[in-house]
């Protein structure tokens, strides 16, 4: 409970920052805004939902969305470097397919030898199945004297991340059981780059090297969570436990178009049980590749149709 409060209370934060700057009269001067759009696909998901066929096991749609409001703004006929916000980028993919993944129990002399699988699936929960995958940058401004700006030049930006799946766990003695594991981790990172070297030359986010700090959370939902099944539940996970937070430690980079992680989560239930592949310290290894078909908007494209627009109607 105390995580989701922090959680909001840094969104709301965030968001304060924003708007203030919104409702400020400014003008764009220093670099135009932009902004991109990329889409990658996985799988036959077109012909499947065009042609009524059933989805393939791996088929997704993701999109990347990356904002950039430019390098100094008109602050009350002054020219000055953007307070705070400087761009953002959000990724998101959702995968979808008839089926779910199913983890089964196996047994060996009474005892489940495969218990880190279940773990290591709430963990990191994304599947090629049903899963959605949002991960977002908000990078601040590092340069000027605002105060924002001057926390920029040690805290780079905010990261949040979500992940989410459905699944099936199957126990040969009880039963199968459908369930839904949610993760997300909200934080601060640095950039160890420069803040002119890690984007192109249209502003497009191209090289990374971070180090960040995050809360992180573990949440098991669905059918499994019932009263009715509290025993394959505890009997497969060694804790009647469904949620668990802590602290996560995560440091990657980009190369273009393929960024790798490095994840260290350090996550407790509130009973403080051990649960192999979940709790006390793990690592994960991630490696994605986020590029794809570009879709080109230009945000001053309405203002100069509308200014278009008015001359014509003046005339």
């Amino acid at each position: 409970m105390q995580l989701s409060t922090s959680l909001v209370l840094l969104l709301l934060s965030v968001q304060n920052i924003y708007s203030q700057q919104q409702s400020t009269k400014q003008t764009s001067l220093g670099g135009k805004e932009k902004v991109h759009i990329d889409f990658v696909g996985t799988g036959n998901l077109q012909s499947s939902l065009a042609q009524g066929d059933e989805i393939q096991g791996s088929a997704g749609l993701g999109v990347i969305y990356e904002r950039f409001r430019g390098d100094s703004l008109k602050y009350n006929n002054e020219l000055l470097p953007i307070k705070g916000i400087k761009s953002f980028e959000m990724e998101a993919i959702i995968n979808v397919a008839s089926t779910v993944d199913t983890l089964s129990v196996n047994f060996e002399n009474g005892q489940i030898t495969n218990q880190r699988d279940f773990g290591s699936y709430v963990l990191n929960p994304f599947s090629s199945k049903q899963s959605l995958f949002i991960n977002s940058n908000v990078y601040f401004n590092p340069d000027g004297d605002y105060w924002l700006n001057k926390i920029a030049k040690y805290l780079s930006g905010l990261n949040f991340r979500v992940t989410a799946s459905n699944g099936v766990w199957s126990d040969p003695e009880i039963g199968n059981v459908n369930l839904g594991v949610i993760a997300y981790r909200f934080g601060i990172f640095h950039e160890f780059l420069p803040d002119d070297y890690i984007r192109t030359d249209e502003k497009k986010s191209k090289y990374s090297v971070f180090l960040g700090l995050n809360m992180g959370y573990r949440g098991i939902f669905g059918d499994v969570t019932s009263d009715a099944n509290d025993e394959i539940r505890t009997s497969i996970l060694g804790s009647d436990r469904t949620d668990f937070s802590g602290i996560e430690l995560n440091f990657g980079f980009r190369l273009d178009n393929i960024r790798a992680e490095f994840q260290m989560p350090f996550l407790y239930g509130s009973d403080r049980k051990s649960i192999s592949g979940l709790t006390d310290t793990q690592f994960l290894f991630t490696i994605r590749f986020v590029g794809g078909f570009s879709l080109k908007i230009d945000p001053d494209k309405k203002t100069e149709n509308n200014d278009k627009a008015n001359l014509e109607s003046e005339d």
